[in-house]
Parts: C-alpha cells; structure tokens; sequence
C-alpha cells in the first residue's frame, strides 16, 4: 500500500474501487478515433507538449488510415488559456469535470522545482487514477512523473524521472520503485520518461507500433536531425526485456551481444540449457515471437541504426547485422522496413531544408 503521506487522500476511494492494471495487449487501442490528451498547468515546458503532437500529427497525415484519426487534446482545471514556462500560452480544450476518455495522456515535466505544484494538484490526480481506472494509458516525463505518484498510481511499480531529482523523489515516494539507470519505465500501462529526449524516443516506439514502419522512417526524417533516438530497446520493465522470464532475457541479451556471428536455434538452446521445443515454446509466449523471428527484428533495428548513424557501407552494414549475403541482407530488410536499405538510409538523411 502506498504511503498515505504522498498520496492524495481524494484519490484512495478511487484506486480502491477500480480495477486499473491493463493488459498490455491493449496498449495500442485502434478505434475511429485516437484520442491523445495532454496536460497543462503553470510550469509545464511547452516543448514537452508541441513535440509529441506535431510528431503523431505527421505520422496521421503519412499514414492516411481512414480506420484512425488522431485528435490532440489539450486538458486542465478549466478550459481556455493556459500560460506555461516562457510565457508560452495554450489553450486548454478540455477540463477535469468534462470526464472525456482518452487513449494516451501525456504528463509533461515541470520547469524548476515541483514541489509547490504537486502540493496544489489534488483535482488532477484524482482525475488521472479515474482516467487510468478507465483504460486510459500514462505517460509522465520529468518531473511530472511526480504527478503520477502522488495519484497512487506508482506504488510497487517501476518508474524513473530526472536524474536531478532521483534521490528525492526516492524519499518522498518510498514505496516507487525508481530505476535509475533506465531513462524510460513501463509497467501496466504507465510510462515514464527520464527527459523530454526520452519521451521524444518513447513517442517514436508508439509511432512505430500504431502507424508502421513507413510512417516512423518519414517522421525521423522530418524530426531526427535535431531530435536523436539514441536505443532501440524502448523502455525498462519488470523483468528487463518485457517479460518476466529471466531465461528468456538471459538469450535475449546473448543475441544482442553476438548480433554479427551466426546464431542458430541450437546455440541459443545451449546457452539456456533446455530442448529446443521447450525453449521455443516459452521464447515465444514470452516474446510473442518464435526465437529466430525475434533475431531477425533485432538484427533490423540494429542496421536500422547503422545506415542512419554511420557511413558504414551497405556490405559493412549486412556483415555488422550478421549477414554475409548482401542480397539476402536486402531482402530481409525489405520485409522489415517496407524499403530497401539504401532507400532508407536516403529517407532519414534527407535534409528537406537545404538550399
């Protein structure tokens, strides 16, 4: 149980009567409208707020899904103007009262110390947990994390926040439990984002799992000279590698640090010590990906990384990603990507802007 002491009382009815752990199989929810909502209050920094959208915004317009709409929606205690850091000001188009439902809800960070704000905030956090016990999804970066542990909704669960107020945060939530060498957090559908470089890394996960590949390689294009994706693991949960199951993240890890040589099922096998039934079988319900599916999709994230990062050559780039066959290479990336390597390393290099 969380300490009552960083807890908003006015919260507590609502935690105790809800059910508000959700299957992360509904992470993404496809509807006729995604409906993504993001706070404001006195200290938010603007940017932590302008990215997101204008990033999801051009990820709707490449993709056209006439399944999905993007709607951005901007919430506070009242609707109307809201000024924040820098005299920026937005204009709020939803209240606490209205209980609207949203898919996502961003928490923006802070600008200087928070504390006064999440002493003054007890409205916003009794309609985070009812938003939460809704199926609403969290995703609290910075210093809003904050909000986040003062609704309840933290306790016993992984997080992280800005390393500047890691240790403090510690002691006034005890019972979250902070990982500080992660920048990113997830557990039961609350993320948490260590800076806004981080949640602009945490949007571009969503944007490759709700509108695709096409859609996340065109928006780096647009975004990524200026904002850098810098892991492709997108995040930190209970058990390391997105599931609970120590064995897996143990051959999971292996592949990652033998991505250049060959890997056959057999090897993994030996390197967890079961039969190669057993351990298929529990990769994948672990995963939801077949051992060597899942090699495959890590072996293209990582020559993803390489023809935007490097100068590698297409043959350096395939033998680094541990293929020796460059057509095969090819191929395979293709499949990913829905491009071919050199297209790609074309689409996210692309400087729109030059004269």
């Amino acid at each position: 149980m969380c300490d009552l002491k960083s807890v908003d009382q006015g919260v507590l009815e609502i935690l105790e009567k809800k059910e508000y752990a959700i299957s992360d199989t509904q992470c993404l929810k496809t509807a006729i409208e995604m409906k993504v909502g993001f706070l404001l209050y006195p200290q938010v920094l603007a940017t932590a707020v302008t990215v997101p959208v204008e990033m999801f915004q051009a990820a709707d317009h490449v993709k056209n899904d006439q399944n999905t709409q993007f709607s951005a929606h901007f919430i506070s205690n009242h609707t109307g103007p809201v000024t924040l850091t820098g005299g920026i000001t937005l204009v709020a188009t939803d209240a606490f009262e209205t209980q609207s439902h949203f898919d996502w809800v961003f928490v923006p960070p802070m600008w200087g110390s928070p504390w006064h704000q999440l002493s003054q905030a007890s409205e916003m956090h009794a309609w985070l947990a009812n938003a939460y016990a809704n199926g609403t999804k969290l995703i609290a970066t910075g210093t809003g994390v904050g909000h986040l542990c003062s609704a309840g909704l933290l306790a016993g669960r992984v997080s992280t926040t800005h390393w500047y107020y890691l240790d403090r945060f510690q002691k006034r939530f005890p019972d979250v439990e902070f990982q500080k060498q992660h920048f990113i957090t997830h557990q039961d559908g609350l993320y948490c984002a260590g800076s806004i470089n981080a949640q602009t890394d945490l949007v571009l996960y969503f944007i490759e799992r709700h509108w695709g590949e096409e859609a996340l390689a065109l928006v780096e294009q647009q975004f990524m000279h200026e904002l850098k994706r810098s892991f492709t693991t997108p995040f930190y949960e209970p058990g390391g590698a997105m599931h609970n199951d120590e064995l897996v993240s143990l051959a999971q890890s292996w592949m990652r640090t033998h991505l250049a040589e060959p890997i056959s099922l057999k090897q993994l096998t030996e390197v967890v010590g079961q039969s190669e039934r057993q351990f298929r079988r529990r990769f994948t319900s672990a995963t939801g990906l077949a051992p060597l599916q899942y090699l495959t999709k890590i072996r293209m994230e990582y020559a993803q990384d390489l023809l935007r990062e490097t100068n590698l050559s297409m043959a350096e780039v395939a033998f680094a990603s541990g293929y020796t066959n460059n057509a095969y290479f090819s191929k395979a990336f293709k499949e990913h990507a829905s491009v071919s390597p050199s297209d790609y390393r074309r689409i996210v290099r692309s400087k729109p802007f030059s004269g």
